[in-house]
Order: C-alpha cells, then sequence, then structure tokens
C-alpha cells in the first residue's frame, strides 16, 4: 500500500478524524478551501436536555471566553441563548450571539 494512503482522511473525515459537515473542504471552511475553520460538532445540555451544536472553532473558543468572562458554565450561557433566541436553529443564534458581544467589545473599546 503506498505510503500516502496511509496519512489521507477518510471520506467525511478531516485529517484529525473529526467528521466534516456536509459542503466543507479538507481544512473544515468551504469547499474552495478559503476558510479555515473547520466545523466541530460538540454534545452540551442544555436546560437538562443534551443537545448537538455545530459551531466554527473560533465560535467555540469565543464563547468559553464570554462564558468565563461572565462566571458561567458554557452550558448556562448557551441555556440562555436558547431561551432568548427568537427564531432560526441553535449554532445559528450563537454565531449571532458571538458576533453581537465582539461588535460591541469592539465598538467600546472605539470609543475610549
Amino acid at each position: 500500500m503506498p505510503e500516502s494512503w496511509d496519512r489521507a482522511p477518510l471520506r467525511g473525515l478531516d485529517a484529525s478524524g473529526a467528521k466534516r459537515e456536509a459542503g466543507t473542504g479538507p481544512h473544515g471552511g468551504a469547499a474552495s478551501g478559503h476558510l479555515k475553520s473547520r466545523v466541530v460538532k460538540r454534545s452540551i445540555v442544555v436546560g437538562g436536555h443534551k443537545t448537538s451544536v455545530s459551531l466554527e472553532d473560533v465560535f467555540w473558543n469565543e464563547l468559553r471566553s464570554i462564558a468565563k468572562a461572565r462566571g458561567m458554565h458554557l452550558s448556562q450561557l448557551v441555556g440562555s441563548i436558547d431561551a432568548e433566541r427568537q427564531h432560526g436553529n441553535l449554532s445559528s443564534a450563537i454565531r449571532l450571539f458571538v458576533f453581537e458581544q465582539v461588535r460591541n467589545s469592539s465598538n467600546r473599546s472605539e470609543r475610549q
């Protein structure tokens, strides 16, 4: 067997063995390969129920930072986001929440 075969990712998996979402390239970005942040699906308990959430690494990292800064567990923060969302799925609501937090933080620092 050629040496490269044992290093090639399996169909539907990235090089680390994590499941790749449909429509993503080998690096987890768009099929064209322009985005580098891979989508990661994680299980989390929200309101006493286990659910799966698919987010890019940058959103998971920022969400953890926000939870830590607020002195909350990640599941508590996700639960509050889930309770306040008006429409759309949980992953989208989390992305919008993180975006708003980063934007608000950026606006505050620009005023100083």
